[in-house]
C-alpha cells in the first residue's frame, strides 16, 4: 500500500525481524493458562499462534498498548513478556459474546501483576475514541462481527502507529470487513503486512503523516471543519467523488456522469439566466452553467475547493469567463445582494447540521425570484443505508456471499454529518417554500419514484434524493420532461444537423483529440443525455473504400441536452486508429439502444479524410 515512502523501506526489515524473532523464542503462554479456562482443550494448538504475537511485539518494540478483547489476558501477558516495559491498556466488555467469557477479567489482572497494566469494563463499539491519545500498538480481537471489527479497526487507525487484528482469516465476515477497511482508509496506512497462522494477524503501520494530522487537529482542541474541507478538496474532489475520472480527462468541460447530467437537465426548468451555485465542488456545473449562458456566483466552503473550481475555467473565452464570480463562505456566512433565477445545492446538504440547513434554505428563500427554482440532490437516501442497504445484504448472504456491513464511503464516514431521508428534507424545505417536490431515485434514473405511489420498502432501493422547491408550482409532469428521454420518431433524425468547424489535417496513431461540432436540433422533440436512451455525438473510423475499422467510437454528451429549435456546440472526443494510413472520419450522433442516426432517411453525416502516421 501507498504511503510514507521512508517507513515503506522498512517493510521488508519488518518482516524479516519478525520471523526472525519467531524462530528465536520458545515462549509458551501456556504457563499462564487459566484453569477455569472453558477452551482449555485449545491450548496446545494456540502454542504457535502466540509466539507469533510475540514475536511482532518484539519486532514492533512498543512502549505503549492497547488491546481491545482481553477475555484471560493471554494476550496481554504475551506482549508484557516480550516488551516488560511497555504500559498495557485491556477493554473488554465480559460477556459471553464474541469469545467473551465473564469473570476472565480477574485472571488476567493476576498474571500481569508487576507490570504497568490496566484493564477497563467496557463496550468499543459505543466509543468514539479510545482512552488516552497515540498508542505504539493496539491490538483488536477479530472474534467479533464484521461491523464491529471495521468499528474498532477505524478508531484503532487514528490511535496507534500500528495496529494488529487478530483473526484476519478467522470467518468470511471477518475477511471481508477486514478489507473493506484497506480499501477505504488507504490514504491512512504507509503499509500492511498479513500473516497466516492460526487465525491470520493482519499488522497495519499507520502513515505517520496521517497521525501529525490527527494529532495538530486535537491539539488545538478539534478538527477544525475548514480544514477537513481543504483535504477532502484535495482528496474526495480529485480521486474519489462520483465523476471525478472524466474531471482528471477533461478539466471539468466534458460530464459524462449521469448525476451532474440530471441535474444540468433539471436547470431547463429555470425562466431566467441568474444562478447560483452553493458548493460548487469540482466546478464542473459552474463551467457548464456559464457556457450555456447563465450567469453564475459559485460558492466554496474552503479555498482550496474554490481553487479547483476555478481550474474549469483557466483558457476559457472570456464571454465564458466574465459571466462567473467565485465567493468562499460557509453556509451559516452566504449573503446574496441579488436575486438568482436557478439555485443548486448537489452533494451538500448532507454536510450540514439542521440548524446550517435552515440558515441556509432561509437565505435561498430570500434571494429566489417569485418564479425560479431552487435544485437539490443528495446522496446517500439515509432509507437506503438503514434499510435498504442490509436488505440487499442479507439476501446477498442468503446466497453464500458477503458485503461489507459498512455501507458507507470513508469520505461519507469522516464527512457526512446529516444524511437525509425524502420526509425529513421535504418537512424542512416546506418551511421556507410553497412548493416542493422530492423523490428518491438513482442517478441511471434519476426522475425514480416521482409521482408514483410505492411503499416505504420500494422507496428504501433508491440510493439518491431530488429536490425542486420554488415559489410557484413545478408539477410532476414538467419533472418528467425534463428527466425521461423520449425515443425520435421516424423522419425526425433528418431535422438533427451536425457541423465540425475544424479538421485536423494529420493525427497520430492512438492519439486523442476533439473536434468542435456545432449541433442544431430542428426536430419537434428533446435530445435528452439521459438514460435509458441518451442521444450522444459519437464517430467511425472507416477506410476510403468505406469500410468500418472503428464503429463503435467514444461517446460526446451533449450536457443540457438539446431542445426543439436550439443549437450548441460541443468538443467531440475521438481516439485515432491504432494503426497508420489515410481513413475517413466520420461524425455522427446515436440514440443508445435504438438508432445511429446515418441509418435513418435524410440525416447526414460530417466527413472527412484524414492521414493517420506513427508518432
Amino acid at each position: 500500500m501507498r504511503g510514507d515512502l521512508s517507513v515503506n523501506r522498512d517493510r521488508p526489515k519488518m518482516i524479516e525481524s519478525i520471523f526472525a524473532e519467531l524462530l528465536a523464542t520458545d515462549f509458551d503462554f501456556r504457563q499462564f493458562a487459566a484453569p477455569s479456562d472453558p477452551l482449555s482443550h485449545l491450548l496446545d494448538d494456540w502454542v504457535p499462534y502466540y509466539r507469533l504475537k510475540f514475536a511482532i511485539a518484539k519486532a514492533v518494540q512498543p512502549k505503549s498498548i492497547l488491546e481491545i478483547g482481553v477475555r484471560y489476558g493471554y494476550s496481554a501477558i504475551t506482549f508484557l513478556r516480550a516488551c516488560p516495559d511497555a504500559t498495557y491498556v485491556g477493554i473488554d466488555l465480559e460477556v459471553d459474546a464474541f469469545g467473551g467469557c465473564p469473570g476472565a477479567l480477574d485472571w488476567a489482572r493476576k498474571i500481569t501483576q508487576g507490570y504497568d497494566a490496566k484493564f477497563l469494563i467496557a463496550d468499543t463499539q459505543l466509543m468514539k475514541r479510545f482512552p488516552d491519545g497515540i498508542y505504539d500498538l493496539i491490538h483488536v480481537d477479530g472474534q467479533q462481527d464484521g461491523g464491529g471489527t471495521f468499528h474498532d479497526l477505524r478508531r484503532a487507525i487514528s490511535q496507534a502507529r500500528w495496529v494488529l487484528l487478530d483473526g484476519y482469516f478467522w470467518t468470511q465476515e471477518n475477511f471481508v470487513n477486514s478489507n473493506d477497511f484497506l480499501l477505504k482508509y488507504k490514504d491512512c496506512i504507509s503499509y500492511a503486512i498479513t500473516i497466516p497462522g492460526y487465525a491470520g494477524e493482519l499488522l497495519i503501520r499507520t502513515s505517520d503523516s496521517y497521525l501529525q494530522r490527527i494529532s495538530d487537529s486535537r491539539s488545538a482542541g478539534a478538527a477544525p471543519r475548514g480544514e477537513i474541507a481543504d483535504f477532502c478538496a484535495l482528496t474526495h474532489h480529485r480521486h474519489d467523488c462520483g465523476g471525478h475520472e472524466d474531471f482528471k480527462h477533461y478539466q471539468g468541460r466534458s460530464i459524462e456522469d449521469l448525476g451532474l447530467l440530471s441535474l444540468l437537465a433539471l436547470t431547463r426548468l429555470a425562466r431566467g439566466r441568474g444562478a447560483l451555485n452553493v458548493g460548487c465542488g469540482r466546478g464542473e456545473i459552474v463551467y457548464q452553467l456559464a457556457a450555456n449562458g447563465f450567469d453564475v456566483t459559485a460558492v466554496g466552503y474552503s479555498a482550496a475547493s474554490i481553487e479547483i473550481a476555478k481550474s474549469c475555467l483557466k483558457n476559457v473565452d472570456s464571454s465564458i469567463l466574465n459571466r462567473v464570480s467565485f465567493h468562499q463562505a460557509g453556509a451559516m456566512e452566504l449573503d446574496c445582494d441579488r436575486h438568482f433565477d436557478l439555485v443548486i445545492a448537489a452533494d451538500l446538504i448532507e454536510h450540514l447540521s439542521a440548524g446550517e440547513l435552515d440558515h441556509l434554505y432561509e437565505t435561498i428563500s430570500k434571494v429566489l425570484t417569485q418564479d425560479g427554482v431552487f435544485i437539490i440532490h443528495t446522496a446517500p437516501n439515509a432509507w437506503f443505508y438503514r434499510r435498504g442497504y442490509y436488505h440487499r445484504k442479507q439476501l446477498v448472504e442468503k446466497l453464500g456471499g458477503y458485503m461489507p456491513a459498512e455501507p458507507r464511503t470513508r469520505y461519507e464516514l469522516l464527512l457526512h454529518i446529516n444524511e437525509q431521508s425524502p420526509a425529513n428534507l421535504k418537512r424542512q424545505l416546506s418551511k421556507f417554500f410553497s412548493s416542493v417536490r422530492v423523490w428518491p431515485a438513482n442517478t441511471d434514473a434519476p426522475s425514480g419514484s416521482l409521482g408514483q405511489r410505492l411503499t416505504i420498502r420500494q422507496l428504501v432501493d433508491y440510493r439518491d434524493i431530488y429536490a425542486i422547491a420554488s415559489f410557484s408550482p413545478c408539477t410532476n409532469e414538467q419533472i418528467r420532461a425534463v428527466l425521461v428521454p423520449v425515443v425520435l420518431s421516424d423522419g425526425e433524425h433528418a431535422k438533427i444537423k451536425l457541423f465540425v468547424e475544424y479538421w485536423p489535417e494529420v493525427v497520430t496513431e492512438n492519439q486523442y483529440f476533439s473536434v468542435p461540432t456545432i449541433v442544431t436540433n430542428r426536430s419537434r422533440q428533446m435530445l435528452s443525455p439521459l438514460p435509458p436512451n441518451p442521444v450522444r455525438v459519437s464517430y467511425h473510423w472507416r477506410t476510403q473504400d468505406g469500410a468500418a475499422i472503428v464503429f463503435n467510437g467514444t461517446r460526446t454528451t451533449i450536457p443540457f441536452g438539446l431542445g426543439p429549435g436550439e443549437t450548441c456546440k460541443i468538443d467531440t472526443h475521438i481516439q485515432a486508429p491504432r494503426t497508420n494510413g489515410s481513413y475517413i472520419l466520420e461524425v455522427t450522433a446515436v440514440q443508445e439502444g435504438c438508432a445511429w442516426f446515418e441509418d435513418k432517411p435524410g440525416f447526414r453525416a460530417e466527413r472527412k479524410l484524414i492521414r493517420v502516421v506513427s508518432p
